[in-house]
């Protein structure tokens, strides 16, 4: 729901910018900027009128975020957030054991690798077209950026889907996609309409970017608490 009100206000200020005559697209940093503050400001938004007292008083230290929580009475009717996301974590109980399945969590990767995976194979099998590619954008020693290219896309990967270093070849990835976007897809240079689908890849890029950063955030948040658990194990069996 907070994604959706941050979506939602993201798509207010590109209409803003175009009933008020603002120059579009914008820069991509100022672009970037305005989606950043959107969603910012929509997690706020709902955090505070929406979220429930008893979670945003654990988050936060109050259902204002500034002041203590007060505990509703035992008999005191059912809050206004309690009704709205009831069905919502009935729903997601019932998915959860569904979604959460390992087989699950390895389509979704190799769903987010396919592109990367068939990238590759289709330069490693046409090396000159790869070579050819890198020479059309411009880039120097056009050889050895189609050959580490080739090995960014299979090792990235094969990290991801293997779990081996997962944090390492979700990073890895995230890096070489979002320099690859800003060589490949630079839609501010394009005059329209070549502009309109550049601009979407672009957009599309900077969501692959951001899916290997959770990609790669769930798995050292998953190290530090395996490592922090072992610890804590380690100290009990010595007491």
């Amino acid at each position: 729901m907070k994604a959706l009100l941050g979506l939602t206000l993201a798509f207010a200020i590109g209409f803003a910018c175009k009933a008020f005559g603002i120059p579009s697209p914008a820069p991509p940093v100022t672009l970037g900027a305005l989606l950043v503050v959107a969603m910012t400001t929509g997690y706020l938004l709902v955090d505070r009128w929406m979220a429930r007292p008893a979670q945003h008083a654990a988050d936060c230290g109050g259902p204002s975020g500034l002041a203590p929580s007060v505990t509703r009475a035992g008999g005191a009717a059912p809050s206004a957030s309690s009704v709205w996301t009831a069905p919502a974590d009935r729903l997601a109980r019932a998915l959860g054991p569904a979604v959460a399945a390992p087989a699950i969590r390895f389509i979704a990767l190799l769903g987010l690798c396919a592109a990367y995976l068939q990238g590759g194979l289709v330069k490693l099998l046409d090396f000159g077209g790869a070579v050819t590619e890198a020479q059309h954008f411009g880039l120097p020693l056009a050889s050895a950026v189609a050959g580490a290219t080739i090995v960014t896309e299979f090792a990235g990967s094969a990290l991801v889907l293997s779990g081996w270093y997962r944090w390492l070849g979700a990073l890895w990835l995230a890096a070489f996609t979002l320099i690859a976007t800003f060589v490949a897809n630079r839609f501010w240079d394009i005059p329209q309409p070549g502009r309109f689908m550049v601009e979407n890849a672009f957009f599309e890029h900077l969501g692959l970017v951001g899916a290997f950063l959770l990609v790669a955030w769930y798995d050292l948040r998953e190290r530090h608490s395996k490592a922090v658990g072992e610890q804590h194990g380690s100290a009990g069996a010595r007491r």
